[in-house]
């Protein structure tokens, strides 16, 4: 760029005198800037310009050359009154300084949005997240639930998962028991396909868990750690509680819009296909919140009343699979498997003691 020469003008304490680039060709006009209001005022053949303290930045002066100020716009405005262009500099950075400045440069304001970020993505992951996982879960439809849970049981038989060692007499005992209970919620859920699967996992140990659409799958060490028919039927009942407030589907889509924004905040797409590899093992490791919990225990309850059980029938069971309540050192071992029942279903003394009450 040519530099013209030029002069200061006497009366340019508050103006500074130059010539004007409008970035489009080598055409100049004369030109001369003052600021006002906190902007800079350009005036170009009689007309002027304003710009915001942000959309002006001083050029970097080599030597004795001219000094420039750079337009948002494209434009440049050139003047050889290189301490008139830096005064202008200074006036518009005071003027310019703005809440974010001075957060920028506040210890206190910083520590401050920090704790306050940190909480609002606290909230956001505790109450937010379930929330729309809930909507989101409730508005899939159930063949899509079916499919996902069919492919679960599926893979989960791959990686943890053997045929029942129990005989085929004893499978056929205790689905015969449990058969009328099954009916029953069946015909009053008609929308779920309710199917009771028997497997050995060393893994899973004292296990019991419901997938998406239905699948409700006891380990043999459930069965045997059940002392009758009645215990049996009354962790069945809370598994159809899950199945039936697609509890699940609700944790599977949390944990998929957790994932969600772990990617969106750290850029790490193999995160979401970690996610599509461990689907197995999220749903079944998933713990249950505890309003979940509550709401399969209050299905259980009302389906235990129904059909005269005695709540404290699950109560009996529940104490068990804890091996901290243990009795024996036969229970202990069955109830202390890798990832018990309790391990996805926090044992709570007031759901234990709620079903005691109600006996």
């Amino acid at each position: 760029m040519l530099a013209p020469s030029m002069s200061v003008s006497p009366s340019s304490e508050q103006w500074v005198v130059g010539r004007y680039f409008d970035g489009n060709s080598s055409h100049s006009s004369e030109a001369r800037a003052n600021v006002v209001g906190g902007c800079l005022r350009l005036e170009v053949a009689g007309k002027a310009k304003h710009y915001p303290a942000d959309q002006v930045r001083l050029g970097v002066q080599v030597g004795s050359a001219n000094s420039y100020l750079h337009l948002s716009d494209g434009g440049v405005l050139e003047s050889l009154d290189v301490s008139g262009l830096q005064r202008l500099a200074r006036e518009l950075k005071r003027s310019g300084d703005s809440w974010l400045q001075r957060f920028e440069v506040n210890t206190r304001l910083i520590v401050f949005s920090l704790i306050a970020v940190l909480a609002f993505s606290v909230i956001g992951v505790l109450y937010g997240v379930p929330w729309l996982s809930a909507q989101i879960a409730d508005a899939l439809p159930v063949e899509l639930e079916t499919r996902i849970g069919e492919e679960a049981l599926a893979n989960m038989d791959k990686l943890w998962m053997e045929p029942s060692q129990m005989t085929e007499a004893r499978q056929q005992e205790v689905l015969s028991a449990m058969a009328p209970y099954l009916r029953v919620m069946q015909d009053d859920y008609p929308e779920h396909s309710l199917q009771l699967h028997f497997r050995a996992s060393e893994a899973l140990g004292a296990n019991a868990f419901a997938l998406p659409g239905g699948n409700l799958v006891f380990t043999d060490d459930m069965v045997a750690l059940a002392k009758n028919d009645e215990e049996l039927a009354s962790v069945m009942a809370h598994e159809v509680g899950h199945v039936v407030h697609r509890h699940s589907m609700r944790n599977l889509v949390q944990g998929s819009l957790l994932v969600f924004v772990m990617v969106s905040l750290t850029g790490d797409i193999s995160a979401a296909s970690d996610m599509a590899a461990g689907l197995p093992a999220l749903l079944a490791s998933l713990s249950y919140q505890r309003g979940m919990e509550t709401e399969a225990d209050d299905f259980a309850l009302a389906f235990l009343q129904q059909q005269a059980i005695a709540p404290q029938r699950f109560a009996d069971i529940m104490q068990r699979l804890d091996p901290g309540s243990a009795n024996s050192d036969e229970e202990k071992d069955v109830a202390s498997g890798l990832s018990s029942f309790l391990s996805t279903h926090p044992p709570t003394p007031e759901r234990i003691e709620r079903f005691q009450t109600l006996d």
